[in-house]
């Protein structure tokens, strides 16, 4: 199904106020899973509102507030909020002490999955700072050389000002991550060879397999080693789970840089652009056409989406169950 941009949020939104989540929270939530639609993101769009739905059908939640502050550093209790809301208040925290004070960091605990991390750090581009989150969640990778989910899919995203492309690193430490798994289940596609391992430790290319057993970590041990700190600095240190559970006590780290703290603002960008320059003109190899920087794909999507609307598989709409006027 094509559907248009002011479409896709009704239904969204729509969705969402039928769960019970109060308007301005939907309007959050939506524009996050929007955000992921329109930058080709579909393991982390509108595949998650029945999840969210899910959420918000069980368990006690209480608002989010911040129960430590020393210094630079505050703790925020996400009151089992969904994830979506509270590294989005927790990112909007940040980048005002950031800019009061030149550097923040804020930990984060029981809260849940917060989507596509990209879309807080790019919060902190836009507002010419530049953010970093660290998230832990479910076990589903394994050690390098093991075959047991231990550490999570644990995302590591960062944004940085500049004047010509946005600079958005955001990336999963495993080979595949959960969105990945649940799109090939709907689309009832198998996952690539040598990634994932059914709950019997043994090599798989069924998602539904992989969802029960485990996933690699990509590049390696690179990959478990990311995992594994990103584990530490957003579970053990901020208070939230070391191990969670599904959807209980996710924790994660935001940090955020004011770049003036350092230099003006304007030689800073005038920095990264000469780089990112440098970088885009380097010599490539002859399969090559272009050098693209992160970040730079998803947003040239973003734009064609946001002119043309986006595509939303019917099955996903019918689940929905959502008329639009």
């Amino acid at each position: 199904m094509h559907i248009s941009i002011a479409d896709a949020r009704q239904l969204a939104e729509t969705f969402l106020a039928k769960s019970g989540v109060p308007p301005a929270d939907a309007d959050i939530i939506a524009d996050v899973l929007l955000e992921a639609e329109l930058r080709g993101r579909k393991t982390h769009g509108f595949i998650r509102l029945t999840g969210i739905k899910s959420r918000y059908e069980q368990g006690e939640r209480t608002d989010i507030r911040i129960d430590e502050e020393n210094g630079p550093c505050m703790r925020i209790d996400g009151g089992n909020q969904p994830g979506y809301l509270v590294a989005y208040r927790a990112m909007e925290l940040a980048i005002e002490r950031a800019k009061k004070s030149g550097a923040s960091i804020v930990g984060v605990y029981n809260t849940s999955h917060c989507g596509m991390a990209g879309y807080y750090v790019d919060m902190a581009r836009k507002a010419d700072v530049i953010g970093l989150l660290f998230g832990d969640c479910l076990p589903r990778i394994t050690p390098e050389g093991g075959t047991e989910a231990i550490l999570g899919t644990n995302p590591i995203a960062v944004g940085i000002p500049s004047n010509t492309v946005p600079l958005l690193f955001d990336m999963s430490t495993a080979a595949i991550t959960n969105g990945d798994l649940l799109v090939a289940m709907q689309e009832g596609t198998p996952i690539a060879e040598g990634i994932a391992f059914n709950p019997e430790g043994e090599p798989t290319t069924d998602a539904n397999a992989a969802l029960k057993g485990s996933v690699r970590p990509f590049g390696g041990y690179k990959g478990f080693g990311l995992a594994l700190i990103t584990q530490i600095l957003a579970g053990a240190l901020v208070n939230a789970a070391t191990i969670p559970p599904p959807g209980k006590n996710y924790g994660l780290l935001i940090v955020a840089i004011d770049p003036t703290s350092f230099v003006p603002l304007i030689q800073f960008k005038t920095e990264v652009d000469t780089l990112i320059a440098r970088v885009k003109e380097n010599r490539r190899e002859a399969e090559v056409s272009e050098i693209l920087i992160p970040g730079e794909r998803a947003y040239r999507q973003r734009e064609i989406h946001l002119a043309n609307g986006i595509h939303l598989e019917d099955t996903l709409v019918n689940q929905l169950n959502v008329s639009l006027t």
